[in-house]
C-alpha cells in the first residue's frame, strides 16, 4: 500500500456494495405493503382509461366449492386413467412379466397415495377445516385448506396429521390457504 493513500479500490467497491444493499432494503420497505396478501392483484380498467383509476381485485376463488370439487374430480379422473392403462398392460399379450409387475406396483402406489390423501382430508375436517384437498407427490405433499389464514396451532395440527399418515418430513409439507 502506498504511503498517503487512505482508500484503495477494494474499499470503494465495498462501500458501493454496502450503499446498494441499503438502497435495496429501503426500496423493499417503501414498496412492500403489509396490507397486501399473497394472491391479491390490482389492474387498470380498460373501460375508463381517461380517469386513471385502478380497480383492486382479489385472487379469491369465486365459488370455493368449485375449486375443491374440481380438484377431487381431477384426482378421480387421473386414477381412472391410470387404472385403464394398467388394465390394458395386463391384458396385452405383448407385455412381459416385468411390465405387468411394474404396472401393478404403480397401481398399488397410486392407490396408497389416494388412500392417504383421503385419510388426511378426513382428519383435517375433523380438526375443523371445512374443506381440504391433499396432493401427495413422491417426496412432498401439498395441503390446500379453506381458511382466511392458518394459525400456528393449525399449522402444527396439519403437519402432525400429514407426518403421521405419510412419514413425509416437515420441510416437504406445503400448506396453501384459499379464502
Amino acid at each position: 500500500m502506498k504511503k498517503g493513500k487512505v482508500f484503495g479500490k477494494h474499499h470503494v467497491v465495498l462501500a458501493l456494495m454496502v450503499l446498494s444493499l441499503g438502497a435495496a432494503v429501503w426500496l423493499n420497505m417503501k414498496f412492500s405493503s403489509s396490507e397486501k396478501y399473497l394472491g391479491e392483484a390490482t389492474f387498470v380498467s380498460d373501460n375508463d382509461i381517461s380517469s386513471g383509476e385502478a380497480i383492486q381485485t382479489s385472487a379469491k376463488v369465486e365459488k370455493d366449492t368449485d375449486y375443491f370439487e374440481t380438484a377431487k374430480k381431477d384426482r378421480e379422473k387421473a386414477l381412472a386413467e391410470a387404472q385403464e392403462l394398467v388394465e390394458e398392460t395386463l391384458k396385452s399379450a405383448n407385455a412381459s412379466d416385468k411390465e405387468r409387475e411394474t404396472a401393478l406396483k404403480a397401481t398399488t402406489q397410486l392407490a396408497d397415495r389416494i388412500e392417504k390423501a383421503n385419510n388426511i382430508e378426513t382428519l383435517l375436517k375433523a380438526k375443523g377445516f371445512e374443506k381440504a384437498v391433499v396432493v401427495i407427490g413422491d417426496n412432498d405433499i401439498s395441503v390446500v385448506v379453506k381458511s382466511e389464514g392458518v394459525t400456528t396451532q393449525q399449522t402444527l395440527q396439519i403437519q402432525d396429521i400429514v407426518t403421521a399418515q405419510t412419514k413425509i418430513p416437515l420441510n416437504n409439507i406445503k400448506i396453501i390457504t384459499i379464502k
